[in-house]
């Protein structure tokens, strides 16, 4: 297969950017402040915070001729999260799953650079030296106000297998109020989970505005050694690169201002 070129678009669609490593479960890192963790990369990620995520939970209590639900939340895990200075960049790290995410991605060896020091620092504070899953996901909202293409049908911007009911014509169809598309595919041994459909953007001291949102997950699921997680996430990088490429017209590829990566 023919590799496609690298370009960096100066109007770039990207909202956030997530590499994910999942493990099995570290029961230390659920009980304990990762006050070691912490230390080793307190340098660049000074800010923190805890969360914890939650699942919702149904139970039904039927006494005679009634039927009572209950609704309640029940906390899964606690997410350990470290913020850079300028709030750009976020490592968590959960009981299972060690992460980097941004909302400032300019190259894909620059996130690579950044995690360098967390993933080393994970693997010598916990004594991991394997991953169960690895995953790339990357969230884009193409915006048509943002790139000169008012007026332009979406079917002349994104390519068919992501339209749904967007890609029927105005002339057929008034207008669509609402058009979601999930799907899970195998491109090459690489899984990728695909969100994509209308969406609309909340931008500071600006109205709403229409977006197409393409979330996509590439990941590989299996035992990779951690002297083999690089190999794997370039992979998965390369393949969403192919991805996104195949998803969007020329006409969309040119309004973006690509610019090739030396």
């Amino acid at each position: 297969m023919c590799q496609i070129e690298r370009v960096r678009y100066r109007r770039c669609p990207l909202v956030e950017v997530a590499y994910q490593l999942n493990f099995p479960t570290i029961l230390s890192i659920e009980a304990e402040m990762p006050v070691k963790f912490q230390n080793e990369i307190r340098k660049a990620f000074p800010q923190y915070q805890m969360q914890t995520e939650q699942e919702n939970e149904i139970t039904v209590n039927i006494t005679g001729e009634d039927i009572n639900p209950m609704f309640r939340h029940r906390p899964v895990r606690k997410l350990h999260q470290f913020i850079s200075e300028d709030g750009m960049w976020k490592i968590t790290l959960a009981k299972n799953q060690l992460a980097i995410s941004t909302l400032k991605y300019e190259q894909w060896e620059d996130m690579m650079r950044r995690f360098e020091q967390p993933l080393k620092a994970f693997s010598e504070v916990y004594d991991q030296s394997y991953f169960e899953r690895v995953g790339l996901r990357y969230v884009d909202a193409i915006k048509r106000s943002e790139l000169g293409l008012e007026g332009v049908e979406w079917k002349e911007l994104i390519k068919p297998h992501l339209l749904g009911c967007l890609s029927f014509s105005q002339e057929e169809v008034e207008k669509v109020n609402l058009s979601t598309l999930r799907a899970e595919i195998v491109i090459d041994g690489t899984s990728v989970k695909i969100s994509s459909g209308l969406g609309i953007i909340n931008t500071d001291n600006k109205e709403p505005d229409n977006a197409f949102i393409l979330d996509c997950d590439y990941y590989q699921v299996g035992k990779v050694d951690i002297d083999k997680i690089g190999g794997v996430a370039e992979g998965l990088h390369q393949k969403s690169t192919e991805f996104f490429r195949k998803s969007i017209t020329r006409k969309l590829h040119e309004a973006m201002d690509p610019q090739e990566l030396k």
